[in-house]
């Protein structure tokens, strides 16, 4: 599969799109089945609670744009929001997998290559793949990083505590190195 990333804020998402990009990006996102195949084997969706627990979702959230970034494109785009990177279409496809997923297979990448890019991944989720905070701040610093890359890391860590003032500086210091030993960033 080709694989590329969307990622902007709202205001500058990509101009107007033609009816036949909007199809193409349509026709190439993954299917609800299929994405949550993916979720069993990062182990992070609960269907039990994803409807009532912000936290679950923006996990939901933080964990595909960061499993996008890795060059495995799941048809997503995704645009600043309060909490940072949010694609509304995946919060949709997340509603819709409270009542499929539990029926959804494993999902493996056919591609050897985008195999060995999940497992990286997931080494770079690590112990911390539940852990909402954490993974908030990665996704803002690469988002920012992104459509902000000649911004320094001290200008792109201020925006992110800015942002969100109980993210301490130091955190937000050992992500952006987290982001940059994986070569994200």
């Amino acid at each position: 599969m080709f694989i590329f990333i969307y990622a902007a804020y709202p205001s500058l998402l990509y101009g107007v799109a033609t009816r036949q990009e909007k199809e193409m990006r349509e026709e190439r996102r993954v299917k609800v089945e299929e994405l949550g195949g993916i979720l069993k084997r990062i182990g992070t969706y609960s269907p039990a609670t994803f409807g009532v627990s912000f936290t679950d979702r923006l996990t939901f959230q933080k964990t595909i744009y960061l499993l996008q970034s890795f060059g495995l494109y799941l048809g997503y785009q995704f645009s600043w929001y309060i909490h940072g990177p949010y694609s509304t279409t995946l919060a949709k496809d997340g509603f819709k997998l409270i009542d499929t997923y539990n029926n959804a297979p494993i999902v493996k990448f056919t591609e050897q290559r985008d195999e060995h890019l999940f497992k990286k991944f997931l080494i770079f989720l690590g112990r911390r793949r539940n852990d909402a905070n954490w993974l908030e701040i990665l996704a803002s610093i690469h988002i920012l990083k992104k459509v902000n890359s000649t911004e320094t890391k001290a200008n792109i860590i201020n925006k992110v505590v800015d942002k969100d003032p109980h993210f301490r500086r130091e955190i937000c210091e050992d992500a952006y190195e987290h982001l940059d030993k994986f070569g994200l960033i």
